[in-house]
């Protein structure tokens, strides 16, 4: 954080915890909705090809996907990486979801509706130096 701070002397590990939590879930409900426009000024074109081709899959089979955030039991910064012109932050998120994947015929073919699962995802948010931007992109995504 101190390698951040040179920086950026505004940034706040507190607020941008905050600000990743918020963001990581209308993520998942956007994702699950197959509704991503509304997040896709901060997500890296790479990203959003991602989840628009995993969408446009479900679409395609008919299927619904299910992505209920039970809790968030961790989310911490892990690594930073800073070059002359970007900060890249990743973040650990540690939840407890139920998610499940339902045919057209609304019959569970992936997951469990009625159980939640511990699920660890690494997420890279990014941020340009010298921009007035204040916003942070979603550059990668992981599951761990």
């Amino acid at each position: 954080v101190e390698k951040i701070l040179k920086v950026d002397p505004k940034f706040n590990v507190d607020d941008f915890l905050f600000g990743s939590t918020t963001f990581f879930k209308m993520v998942l409900e956007s994702f699950a909705k197959g509704e991503i426009d509304n997040i896709a000024e901060y997500l890296k074109a790479s990203v959003l090809k991602s989840f628009k081709s995993a969408i446009n899959e479900r679409i395609k089979e008919k299927e619904t996907e299910i992505i209920e955030l039970i809790s968030i039991k961790k989310n911490e910064i892990r690594t930073v990486n800073i070059t002359k012109t970007s900060i890249k932050i990743s973040v650990f998120f540690e939840t407890l979801q139920i998610r499940a994947l339902m045919n057209k015929d609304s019959k569970v073919i992936d997951g469990d509706k009625d159980n939640e699962i511990l699920v660890k995802d690494e997420w890279v948010f990014e941020r340009k130096i010298n921009s007035d931007n204040p916003n942070w992109v979603l550059v990668e995504t992981k599951s761990v």
